[in-house]
């Protein structure tokens, strides 16, 4: 049997994992040095399921849902999920959470009970860009690492996942494996180990497709209020002033903490904020070395430091460039990086053998390059300081580039894409970023459209007028609009809408393109589009006040509030849902207050207002707000019902048991207008699953007001509470319903009502 306590120990000890946050910086240098301050929190990052292709879907297929990310992952897990999202919005975090997180209590599970009788996940992190041989070599280097030798045939048996204690698999780049060999290993040890749950991460649109994981999730990128607090947490002081100068471009930079981190860490510097994300990695880099400098007091030689970004952009220029056209190296071996740069030195130093060798040395200590976990190779911290390196040599050799050249062998490969938006982003001259756009939408229309949004700010109304010359059609045009994430593309978007006045599923996909865009220059307009959308046109208005709520400024609230008061109940709904979650709430009148005990909205039972205070209630889990959530259950309002039962059977009391009984006996809310909305099978569901979790029909000693007090069910009393679902409860009171707690139930006279009475038992 395997002792598991030592590799959970060292998971838990480990300052990698225990300080997950930190993953969203570059931290570590070679283990040498720590940057003076890491990124905030960032606990409420959420995904999007992602719907199948429609061909694919089921007639009946849910909507796409908003779930915190671990929440979703772990539900998920299961049938094997994929997480998709942009270069640095954080999945590689989210697995070092999550890998701390349930070692932390896998540790404890095991530690109450060696010897387990329902499942304990053991949590191992694969990642995949260290891959070499196989799959099952990753896995048992990551358990070496950690304390725990392993021999081959015991962690095959482990990987069966036939016992109890089973492992949890965190694959981490599916984009970040070296080869389609790979790939096809990755492939195989899923198909071979479907028992085992196994999460997976990989960039959007990423090399290396997506094993054909039927689920997938996607990262949403931060909402402006996470942005806003995200800079003033980081910066305490300065935060305002920073703020202030972005404006409008805050979600044009802001969209992953990383990129929101590099910039905050800029602006500390410099307290200015560059023209564009390429220039905010060339700022960083050069602070970097200041900070080093300065604060640090490191002896950089003075050849080094003429010499190390040259350096630096060579080796990341060969890694990507790779040994096929659509491979690219995110680790070299350190002989091959000792190569690399001594042919670069060739002929340009004395002596370039010694010279590549001390001062790989010198870069490995000092700068944005690192060795491997396995101690064997070398590598950027992350694939975005590659790819901002390789941009910076790719923008020396453009002028020298033919049209042919540009289009196939650079315009053509995925892995050029993100090196290429950056180097849009430096160039300084009109005429050639004007040329690498026009020649990305004769290569691939969604191309161009991104790479028009990426040039500098004052050419791209320019380049959105090539993506609009196309012959495509406007529906597809309105999408590309929307790639290009351009202000530019805001007038030509509100035109279209204006243009195609009647047609409503149109105007919704020009909605969509404007929230790819998200910025504040769209406010007004949407505003005013609330007014005159049809008000049965339901899901174009929602769609308006979901984009609404993603902003945080006083005319975005003013959109909001009037969505609140609409005649739809979904749209009232939504508004007021991402009011609260603003901090506001809207009660009685629709005056504003700010809401501190969720209580102070469930006294007024006017309309649907305290739903999202009901829906936080549940997920507060608080034994203490089963009688507010109670008590809900008597709103004449059916939604209201609806979520309070849910929140109910999410906390799951046993004091909310005779509770419950109580609300099914409850002549006033049995003799409802509208009872048949009322969902009796909901409540008897809710009534059941919670006495199934404490094994008991009603709780047999009284309850306090802090606690409940854990009393067994009387030996006599077998729970089987799906008794509950054949009788009919209309007119039933708690002795005929559980015969004072002894289980002795009397079957009711069915009533004349004979349809009525079978929709209450299916």
């Amino acid at each position: 049997m395997i002792d598991w306590n030592p590799y959970l120990e060292s998971i838990c000890n480990d300052d990698k994992y225990a300080r997950w946050w930190t993953a969203y910086t570059i931290t570590d240098v070679a283990g040498k040095t720590r940057l003076p301050k890491t990124a905030p929190l960032l606990t409420d990052l959420r995904v999007q399921t992602i719907a199948p292709p429609r061909e694919n879907r089921e007639e009946n297929e849910e909507k796409p849902e908003r779930l915190p990310v671990l929440e979703a992952l772990q539900k998920y897990a299961r049938d094997h999920v994929l997480l998709r999202g942009r270069p640095g919005s954080g999945k590689s975090t989210v697995l070092a959470r999550l890998l701390f997180e349930k070692a932390e209590e896998s540790k404890i599970l095991l530690a109450n009970n060696p010897n387990p009788s329902k499942i304990i996940q053991i949590p191992i992190l694969v990642e995949l860009r260290d891959y070499e041989t196989s799959i099952f070599d990753l896995i048992q280097q990551f358990l070496e690492w950690h304390e725990l030798e392993i021999d081959k045939n015991t962690l095959e048996n482990f990987l069966r996942g036939q016992n109890p204690i089973i492992p949890l698999l965190l694959f981490d780049g599916i984009n970040e494996l070296p080869s389609d060999s790979a790939r096809r290993s990755l492939q195989r040890f899923r198909q071979k180990h479907t028992r085992i749950p196994m999460i997976f991460t990989a960039r959007d649109l990423a090399i290396g497709g997506e094993l054909n994981l039927e689920k997938k999730l996607k990262m949403l990128p931060l909402t402006e209020p996470q942005m806003r607090e995200f800079v003033r947490a980081y910066l305490p002081e300065t935060g305002e002033r920073m703020l202030e100068q972005l404006g409008n471009r805050l979600w044009e930079f802001g969209k992953t903490p990383l990129l929101l981190w590099m910039l905050c860490w800029v602006f500390e510097y410099k307290k200015q904020i560059p023209a564009n994300l390429g220039l905010v990695f060339r700022d960083f880099m050069e602070n970097f070395d200041r900070y080093k400098r300065e604060r640090e007091g490191v002896q950089i030689s003075d050849d080094l430091r003429r010499w190390h970004e040259r350096l630096l952009q060579h080796l990341a220029w060969m890694m990507t460039v790779g040994e096929s056209r659509t491979e690219i190296k995110l680790s070299i071996s350190r002989q091959e990086a000792e190569n690399i740069l001594i042919e670069f030195l060739r002929g340009k130093v004395s002596h370039p053998d010694n010279t590549a060798l001390e001062w790989l040395e010198e870069l490995l200590k000092y700068y944005l390059i690192q060795v491997t976990p396995d101690k064997r190779g070398i590598e950027f911290p992350h694939q975005l300081i590659q790819e901002y390196y390789t941009a910076e040599t790719l923008l020396q050799e453009l002028p020298r580039l033919t049209p042919e050249e540009l289009r196939w062998d650079y315009l053509n490969y995925l892995k050029w894409t993100e090196p290429i938006a950056l180097m849009l982003g430096m160039l300084d001259k009109k005429a050639e970023a004007i040329r690498v756009v026009k020649l990305a939408l004769a290569v691939d229309f969604k191309l161009g459209a991104r790479l028009a949004g990426e040039v500098n700010t004052d050419w791209q109304e320019e380049t959105v007028t090539l993506v609009m010359r196309t012959d495509y059609p406007d529906i597809v045009k309105v999408w590309s609009l929307g790639k290009t994430k351009s202000e530019a593309s805001i007038p030509i978007l509100i035109e279209f809408m204006k243009k195609h006045e009647f047609n409503q599923d149109f105007r919704r996909y020009v909605n969509a393109a404007l929230s790819k865009i998200n910025s504040e220059r769209e406010i007004p307009f949407l505003i005013d589009l609330l007014d005159v959308v049809d008000s049965s046109n339901e899901l174009l208005k929602f769609s308006i006040v979901y984009h609404l709520s993603q902003f945080d400024s006083e005319i975005a609230i003013e959109g909001l509030l009037k969505a609140s008061r609409d005649n739809r109940l979904i749209i009232r709904h939504e508004a007021k849902k991402a009011l609260i979650d603003k901090g506001y709430s809207v009660y009685l009148n629709d005056d504003l207050i700010k809401v501190s005990p969720p209580r102070i909205v469930l006294k007024f039972p006017e309309d649907d207002t305290c739903i999202p205070e009901i829906q936080k209630l549940g997920d507060k889990g608080s034994f203490d707000d089963i009688f507010e959530l109670i008590t809900s259950l008597e709103h004449p309002n059916h939604n209201v019902r609806h979520y309070a039962l849910d929140s109910i059977r999410k906390i799951n009391a046993r004091s909310s048991i005779p509770l419950l009984i109580q609300s099914i006996t409850n002549e006033a809310l049995i003799m409802n207008n509208d009872f048949p909305l009322m969902n009796l099978q909901k409540l008897i569901y809710t009534l059941k699953v919670i006495q199934e979790k404490h094994k008991i029909y009603q709780p047999v000693k009284a309850m306090t007001d802090d606690n409940e007090i854990d009393t067994p069910a009387p030996e006599t009393l077998q729970p089987s509470p799906t008794f509950i679902n054949y009788y009919d409860f209309k007119g039933a009171t708690i002795g005929n319903v559980a015969d004072k707690v002894l289980g002795n139930q009397q079957n009711i006279s069915s009533q004349p009502n004979d349809t009525q009475q079978q929709e209450d038992r299916s």
